[in-house]
């Protein structure tokens, strides 16, 4: 197991090297990706500027909860992001290439690619986490801090398993723009701010269908002590186990899609 994740770090690093042969397109990337996490920072701004608090949260409380899960995204965007790319290989016949090489498919192509974007994505919410954590009061103590990097990497995993669930609809239909269309707009436009400010339906899609709300809303309570306002006590100490379920889950969904992949001949 050592190993293996030491072979997915080196090919991950030998991607970043290859991208960095072009430095000034890595470097406008970066500042291209990181701008518009200024501008999610923006979108948080204002509107606690004109109303105060959203849903009883205050722009510190939105800015830990945003930076939490820009993290996420970001560890994402840096390990999984290569299965974006899923319904390319199976249109184009490179998926005949993967199942006749002694690897596991998946395992080929979450070694894949690096995304510049993952640099892009920690520039704004590591400094956005900095600045909350300067100006809130969080007890911080070995427990927290571990809790926080689990929190973390549990969040990019609860990404990359819906993703990998809406992969393995390629096996049938080839093109899956549309279900990653839909799932984008949860993940991009509501995962922003408080899941209890949307009624009851969009939370319950947050947390029980497209489960992003584990990523950040959830754990956000853990360390503000705060009570959820939705659902059950309980939540912001599973996001573990939910990324866990989940990404069992997708891969058994992903197994069975597998078993009726048609190579399209291109």
């Amino acid at each position: 197991m050592v190993n293996l994740f030491k072979i997915i770090f080196l090919l991950k690093l030998k991607s970043l090297k290859a991208q960095l042969q072009y430095p000034l397109n890595f470097l406008i990337g970066v500042i291209g990706v990181s701008s518009i996490g200024a501008m999610d920072i923006l979108l948080i701004v204002i509107p606690v500027s004109a109303f105060k608090s959203i849903g009883g949260w205050g722009f510190w409380e939105l800015g830990f909860m945003f930076s939490l899960w820009k993290m996420s995204h970001g560890i994402h965007q840096a390990l999984f992001i290569p299965f974006w790319g899923h319904d390319e290989l199976v249109r184009t016949g490179v998926y005949d290439r993967l199942l006749v090489r002694p690897v596991h498919p998946i395992l080929q192509i979450l070694c894949s690619g690096f995304s510049l974007a993952a640099i892009g994505e920690w520039v704004p919410s590591v400094t956005m986490f900095i600045i909350t954590c300067s100006k809130v009061k969080i007890a911080w103590n070995l427990f927290s801090i571990l809790f926080l990097l689990i929190i973390l990497f549990s969040g990019a995993v609860i990404e990359w398993a819906i993703s990998l669930f809406i992969s393995a609809f390629s096996f049938w239909f080839v093109r899956t723009d549309s279900l990653r269309g839909i799932s984008s707009i949860f993940l991009f436009r509501v995962a922003h701010y408080p899941a209890h400010i949307y009624g009851r339906a969009l939370p319950f899609i947050l947390t029980f269908i497209f489960p992003y709300a584990f990523m950040a809303y959830y754990p956000t309570h853990y360390f503000f002590k705060l009570d959820v306002h939705i659902f059950y006590d309980f939540f912001p100490y599973i996001t573990p186990l939910v990324a866990v379920t989940l990404l069992g889950v997708a891969f058994i969904f992903w197994s069975i899609g597998l078993k009726y992949y048609h190579s399209t001949g291109t």
